[in-house]
């Protein structure tokens, strides 16, 4: 466990459901804050009957809900007006590109939405372009439920089911998840060329017709 996440822990452990509420919260506003570590540490004093194993998931599965709600809401009400205030952001919003992905997010958010749950930066940029494209917010919302309850139960049920080894299976998930997160990244990358490619094709055909 990290040295952050060592000086954090104490305070979970004397506050409890609050302080992990908090954390989880602020993670999710893109916050550098070990949430997973902290949630798997959590799970696993549980395990040992410290903690209510149902309650934790749940104040973190809400905690992240909040925090990617109030990001999404702040990039519909407020992201364009934001970001034509800068020169560099402005042209982002009128690229090509962008207006691509954003078509494309708003036509199918579930696949994107889902995945970006597990990683926090990838979290904060998707709910800022579902934001931005108008993304249905009903929508929105399911897969970001399904999501925060995916990336919940699996940290937490890491922490409940090893209990006393759950530093050990921690750092090896941690280094499992680099290798999957740049995979990911990958796949990602080509995936959003694949889309762009589509999207330039089927908007040449319109214009010739």
């Amino acid at each position: 466990m990290d040295a952050f996440a060592q000086t954090i822990l104490p305070y979970i452990l004397l506050y409890k459901y609050w302080a992990l509420f908090i954390v989880t919260f602020l993670s999710s506003l893109a916050i550098p804050i070990p949430a997973g570590t902290l949630l798997v540490a959590s799970s696993a004093f549980a395990s040992q009957g410290y903690f209510n194993i149902i309650i934790v998931l749940v104040v973190v599965i809400v905690a992240n809900i909040i925090g990617d709600n109030i990001c999404f809401w702040i990039s519909r009400l407020y992201g364009r007006r934001i970001f034509e205030r800068f020169s560099f952001t402005r042209k982002v919003l009128d690229s090509k590109n962008f207006r691509l992905i954003e078509a494309k997010i708003k036509q199918r958010p579930g696949f994107v939405i889902f995945i970006s749950r597990f990683e926090a930066i990838a979290t904060l940029s998707v709910n800022i372009v579902c934001g931005l494209s108008g993304v249905s917010y009903q929508r929105y919302m399911v897969f970001e439920a399904i999501g925060a309850v995916g990336d919940a139960l699996l940290y937490g049920m890491v922490g409940y089911i090893f209990g006393d080894s759950w530093e050990a299976v921690n750092n090896l998930i941690g280094n499992f998840s680099i290798i999957v997160f740049v995979v990911l990244i990958g796949c990602v990358i080509l995936f959003w060329k694949r889309i762009m490619k589509n999207l330039s094709t089927e908007h040449l055909l319109e214009n010739t017709k």
